[in-house]
Order: C-alpha cells, then sequence, then structure tokens
C-alpha cells in the first residue's frame, strides 16, 4: 500500500511526550507494503485434483483502475502446473495486467473486466448471477475450490499455485483472512502516515516507527523492512514493534540506531540474528521510546500484517539544529577490531570500474556486524554476491576522483545501532592505462635489448612503465628465472632483496626505472636451451602507502658458448691433466728402469731411498689433479 505524507488531519496521543501527531507533507515520502491478509477469504488443500479453482472478488474504490495480477507456479521440483480455472469478480471497470508465463489458465470473468492485458488465454464470461453466494456455488461445479479472496482496491496481486500442506481440505471464507503464501497483495488506497516535532528536544536525529498488528493466525513469520533515505547525513532511529512471533530482516543504505522486537538481521548478513528489545505495544509508548533516543522527529505509521514494507523518504531532518551524540543500543563487542575490518577493503580497479569485494566469512570471523557498504555517494551501495559484499562504479558516478592513472574515493561501513561508520579513503591504480615491459641487456649501458644469453655470460635487466608518470613509482619486490620442467626454479631477487652473490640490485635509471644484474651459471645434462624471466612489481600510488602488484615476464633463449679464441672449459682442462699425469707416470717408470739397469752393483742403494723422489713426485702430481676438479661455483646450480 502507498502511503503518502499529506493532508492535515489530528491524531491525539499523551500529553507526557509531547508529541502531536499529524498527516505529514506528501514530499517527505512514502510507505508501501505488501500484505497476504484480505478482508474475506480462504485457502484449501485440494487432493488429487486436475485443476485449481480460485476466485478473486476485487472492491475497487473508482472506475477503471488498473490491477497488476501475477500467478507463479510451484517451485516445488517434480510438480507440474495443473490447469488453472480463474474466476476474477470486480465491481468497477477494471483494466488487468496479467502475467501467467506457462501456466495453461482458463480465465472467466464478469463484465466488469474492460481492458485485458497480457498472453492470450482462454476465456469465458461469467453467467449472470446477482449474488456471491451464486457465484461460489457455480465456481464449484468446475472443482472443488482451492482459494477465495476478497480484495478491497488492490494495486498489485500474486497468486502463488500449488497445494499449501497446512490448509484445511475445503475452503469456508473467513472475515480478515491471512492467506498465507498463497496470496499476497499491494493496496492502493492511502492510509494515514503521521508525523511530529517532540517538544523539548533539539537536534535534526529523526524516528521512523512501524507499528505492525496482529494477524489472524499466530505463527512465525519474518517481515523484510527497506528503509531507503535520500539524505546522506544525519542520525536516524527505526523502531519496529510488532507481535512477538515476527522477526526482522532489514535492509538500509543510511547509518541507522535500530531497536525491534523479537530478532532482526541485517539483509547483508542474514544469517546473525541479533536480540531486539521489549517495546511498548501502544503507539504513545513507542514515541516515549524515540524521545529516550533523542529523537526530535518522529515519524509513525501503522500497517497490518505483512511481509514486506519499504519506507522511501526524500528529506531528512528538515534542516534543524545538530542532534546530541547518539545513544548505543547495542554495546559493540570488544573482539571487533575496526583496524582487521578496514584491512579487508582493498580496491581493484580496470575496464573503467573501481571493486572492491568484502568476504562475509571473514567479517564474521572477526565477530563484526555491519549494516551497509557504501561509497561516499551513499546512493551507491554494496550487492551480495556469491558470499561477498560487492561494491563496484564506475569512474564517473559515486563520487569518484580520477586523475591520468589513478582512481580514488572513500568507502564507508556502516555498523548497527548507531555506532559511528568507519570510513576509509580507497585508490587503486588504472592498470588499463600504464605498460610493463622486462629488458634484458648484454651491458651495463643498457643500450640494445636481447632476448638470447650464454652460460656463463653476465645480463642486466631493466623493468620500463609506459607512459611515465610521477603518480606511481615501481620497486622490484621478487623475481626468478624458471629453467622449465626439467630444470630448477632458481630465485634472483626475494623481497625486494638480491638472492645470492651472483646478483646485483643497480641504481635505477635516469626515468626511475628498477634495473639489477645477474651471472647465468649452469652446469646440467642436458644443458636448458630456454627459460621464463619473472618479475613481482610493487606499484605505489603517490598519496597513498596502499601497494598494487603486478608480474611480468619474457622469454629467454640460452646458448652455450662459442670456444673458438676462447679459454678452456672444465671437459678439456680434466682431459689434459689426467693426459699429463699419464705421460709423467711413464716417464718416471722409464728413467727408474735405466737407473736399475746400468749402475755398478756395488753402488747399489737400498730401494726405499731411491724410491723417495717418485713419492715425491706423485704427491706432487696428484695435488695438481686435485686442484683441476675444483670451480668456483657450484656444478648443480646458478647463483
Amino acid at each position: 500500500m502507498t502511503k503518502t505524507f499529506g493532508s492535515q488531519s489530528k491524531l491525539g496521543l499523551a500529553e507526557r511526550v509531547g508529541c502531536d501527531l499529524q498527516r505529514v507533507d506528501s514530499t517527505r515520502g512514502e510507505v508501501t507494503y505488501t500484505t497476504s491478509q484480505v478482508s474475506e477469504g480462504c485457502v484449501a488443500q485440494v487432493a488429487n485434483a486436475a485443476h485449481e479453482v480460485h476466485v478473486l472478488f476485487l472492491n475497487l474504490s473508482r472506475r477503471k483502475s488498473e490491477v497488476e495480477l501475477t500467478l507463479q507456479a510451484s517451485k516445488q521440483n517434480g510438480t507440474e502446473t495443473r490447469e488453472v480455472f480463474l474466476v476474477f469478480i470486480s465491481n468497477e471497470n477494471v483494466l488487468v495486467k496479467l502475467q501467467a508465463p506457462e501456466i495453461p489458465l482458463h480465465l472467466v470473468y464478469n463484465s466488469s473486466l474492460e481492458v485485458f492485458k497480457g498472453p492470450k488465454v482462454n476465456s469465458t464470461p461469467l453467467p449472470s448471477f446477482t449474488s456471491k453466494t451464486q457465484i461460489l456455488d457455480w465456481a464449484a461445479t468446475k472443482g472443488t475450490i482451492t482459494s477465495i479472496a476478497a480484495l478491497d482496491d488492490p494495486k498489485s496481486i500474486v497468486l502463488r499455485l500449488g497445494q499449501d500442506p497446512k490448509a484445511p481440505p475445503f475452503c469456508f471464507p473467513e472475515a480478515q483472512k491471512d492467506m498465507g503464501v498463497t496470496l499476497e497483495w499491494q493496496p492502493r488506497t492511502q492510509t494515514p502516515v503521521q508525523g511530529c516535532h517532540l517538544e523539548g528536544v533539539t537536534g535534526h536525529k529523526e524516528a521512523y516507527v512501524l507499528r505492525i498488528r496482529s494477524g489472524s493466525e499466530a505463527g512465525p513469520r519474518t517481515v523484510t523492512v527497506t528503509v531507503k533515505l535520500s539524505c546522506t547525513s544525519g542520525d536516524a532511529v527505526l523502531i519496529l514493534q510488532g507481535p512477538p512471533y515476527v522477526s526482522w530482516l532489514i535492509d538500509t543504505n543510511h547509518n541507522m540506531q535500530i531497536w525491534t522486537t523479537g530478532e532482526y538481521s541485517i539483509k547483508i548478513f542474514p544469517e546473525n540474528n541479533i536480540k531486539g528489545f521489549e517495546l511498548p505495544d501502544t503507539p504513545q509508548g513507542l514515541i516515549g521510546e524515540a524521545r529516550k533516543l533523542n529523537a526530535s522527529i518522529v515519524t509513525f505509521v501503522e500497517i497490518p500484517l505483512t511481509s514486506d514494507v519499504s519506507l522511501t523518504v526524500s528529506s531528512c531532518g528538515g534542516g534543524l539544529q545538530t542532534s546530541p551524540a547518539p545513544v548505543v543500543t547495542t554495546p559493540p563487542k570488544d573482539t571487533c577490531s575496526p583496524e582487521l575490518l578496514m584491512s579487508l577493503i582493498q580496491p581493484k580497479c580496470g575496464n573503467d570500474v573501481m571493486t572492491l569485494a568484502l568476504n562475509k566469512k571473514l567479517v564474521q570471523t572477526l565477530q563484526c556486524t555491519i549494516t551497509g557498504l557504501a561509497f561516499w555517494d551513499s546512493s551507491c551501495q554494496a550487492k551480495d554476491q556469491d558470499g561477498h559484499l560487492v561494491l563496484s562504479s564506475t569512474y564517473s558516478s559515486c563520487g569518484m576522483k580520477v586523475t591520468d592513472h589513478v582512481i580514488s574515493n572513500e568507502v564507508i561501513i556502516n555498523l548497527p545501532s548507531g555506532l559511528p561508520p568507519l570510513r576509509k579513503k580507497v585508490q587503486c591504480i588504472d592498470m588499463d592505462s600504464l605498460s610493463f615491459q622486462l629488458g634484458l641487456y648484454l651491458s651495463p649501458h643498457f643500450l640494445q635489448a636481447s632476448n638470447t644469453i650464454e652460460l656463463g655470460q653476465q645480463g642486466f635487466v631493466q623493468v620500463s612503465m609506459s607512459p611515465l608518470t610521477s603518480e606511481v613509482t615501481v620497486q622490484l619486490d621478487s623475481c626468478h628465472l624458471d629453467l622449465g620442467p626439467e630444470g630448477d626454479m632458481v630465485e634472483l631477487i626475494q623481497s625486494r632483496a638480491a638472492k645470492g652473490s651472483c646478483v646485483s640490485l643497480l641504481s635505477p635509471s635516469p626515468e626511475g626505472d628498477p634495473r639489477f644484474s645477474f651471472l647465468l651459471r649452469v652446469y646440467m645434462v642436458p644443458t636448458p636451451a630456454a627459460g621464463t624471466l619473472s618479475c613481482n612489481l610493487a606499484l605505489h600510488p603517490s598519496t597513498l602507502s596502499q601497494e598494487v602488484y603486478k608480474t611480468v615476464s619474457m622469454r629467454l633463449n640460452i646458448v652455450s658458448p662459442d670456444l673458438s679464441g676462447k679459454g678452456l672449459v672444465l671437459p678439456s682442462v680434466l682431459g689434459i691433466t689426467f693426459g699429463a699425469f699419464l705421460i709423467g707416470a711413464l716417464l718416471t717408470a722409464a728413467l727408474w728402469y735405466i737407473y736399475s739397469h746400468t749402475r755398478a752393483p756395488s753402488k747399489r742403494e737400498p730401494v726405499v731411498a731411491v724410491a723417495a723422489p717418485a713419492s715425491s713426485e706423485s704427491s706432487s702430481t696428484n695435488h695438481s689433479i686435485g686442484s683441476t676438479q675444483s670451480t668456483p661455483c657450484s656444478t648443480s646450480s646458478m647463483a
């Protein structure tokens, strides 16, 4: 139902709260709701029926009203939609807009049905009857009646098909009947919404008080309350009072104190139920509660039992003085750390959109409860998507500030029960506007880039950003060389420091591009022919300490060195050493043989004394061989 804040009809309340309720100006906003309570009706569970029979009586306040009628099939798996026989009776000419997707419908109507918009259905004029009883008796000849509902001036109707397992087997109309899930409707008639200034209270805190009357049947029910305030500042209080079996699901775009009966939850965290308070069940008592919360302005509305209610307000506070500090009705949890909560806010930019996703499970792990997530422009609210609160906006809306390469805004986290919102300035780099490239050079002059390097050769690497900008600085966070599935992953830079003695961090280029060098020494069989050089870059916006990371890579060809005109490598050194040893051993043996067979027998000396020089020679030779096997660097890794 739409209730505009209009004319000047008085409703007296207790003088002790100092509130003279009157109808509020229509420019302030409106309240709409959907209810399942009808002036007369019934629902039945019809077993083994070939089709469903439904009867609707419309009591309209004016001629040529437009009514939206939606038929919804059952969502139960394996349940086929039965044929529907709908009897539609109106006291005035009516324009009906029908939606009945893929539902076999036969419509029977009286002469007041003037225009019918919607899919083509089988339709039949109703025979002339003079009473409601005659119409019901005739409808019963078409099959056992599933539902009957009399509606006073409806704007829209939703009729859900299928069996209600809690319904009785027969349909006997009752006054003020709650149709449950079978039928919901939105009234067209305006009902009073009152408001007042509380005497003796200064400030501009405004209290929105909603009272829901009890229905004909008591049973657990969740009422969804949507509050849309167009103002971006100002204190607000939401007071919800209803029967003890009602709980509340609240969706609001504004930081508000919340007082309810029963339990309530916030739409973005529906699984977190928050215990409410015991509140008075009279208008006077509820306005007294608003005064206790330092509210100076009260908006009051009372409606029948409903499933959804929406409050839209186009102005807040009326431009009065600032109110006293808000009263915290629910103590904050000591275990919720605002610093840790704010650390989860990490925006990303791309495709002309800033996006940030807040993991709801992480928020719950921190034992924090939030009621909303928005940009500086509070009309830009986060949406619940796959376990995350996702807040996104193009660069041209929601208060974005855009420079050549950096986008900035402010993120506001709203907390329940009047706690001040948390605010964080966020920035991200527009990666689409920047490009990064790794360049390999074979000399420290960085003149000519190459993609090929020889074993044993020193490489010089430079990271370039284009275009050059003072808004973003670049640092080397880590680099590594991947030698393929049969090779090693060789760390070159780790935690922004050189990894090993063969890697050096160099001074940046004149333009500020990071540089480093490394010496390529690999002794592997087979020798790798290629590798991938990758670097993780840390990017800093100039006005914020927050970092963004970007990975760049390049492919390197690795070739063995050309030995012509160059020094000997290890295999050649080992071959020459072994040959020299063999020649020396043979020469020593020949000299010993000549000496032992040509000297005079009288001058022969003990063998031990003669062998000493040979022993010394052999020892010297062995020492030489050992020295040729050692190398300056490991033969199984690259430094």
